[in-house]
């Protein structure tokens, strides 16, 4: 199943193709609770899929939720119904030490230098959006 996975990957995600194992996150919007315009399907498989990539991490593998992959063709190949989204797939193996040679020099960037943290108050507003600036701040 792995061998025939790969054919779902982006040209980007050639490296996924070392991979021990690939976990598809999918789900149907109406098996989860719908209020008025809510889909809280999208939500709860994030989460469960944050919890999943932790518990990989607790047991010491790299779990990897990628987004260059063809749905349709994950449906195809796992026999999941149109009925159901493929949300994520996740890619799970062992940490290296060595920096594959599938990745581009863009990639390799990335893995080695992790760019800062977005200041707080660019990703969390205070009452609303964007909160304005406090009271004898300057803008």
């Amino acid at each position: 199943m792995l061998e025939k996975m790969k054919a779902t990957f982006s040209k980007g995600n050639v490296w996924c193709e070392a991979d021990s194992m690939v976990i598809a996150a999918f789900a149907e919007k109406d098996g989860d609770c719908l209020i008025k315009d809510r889909e809280y399907y999208l939500f709860d498989t994030g989460l469960q899929t944050a919890f999943l990539i932790l518990r990989a991490t607790e047991l010491g593998l790299v779990a990897h939720p990628i987004a260059g992959y063809s749905p349709q063709l994950v449906r195809e190949i796992l026999g999941i119904p149109d009925t159901m989204q493929v949300i994520t797939l996740v890619n799970v193996g062992k940490h290296s030490e060595t920096i594959s040679p599938a990745l581009s020099p863009k990639q390799v960037e990335q893995e080695t230098h992790r760019p800062e943290r977005l200041p707080l108050e660019q990703v969390a507003f205070f009452n609303r959006y964007p909160a304005p600036a406090p009271e004898g701040s300057i803008a």
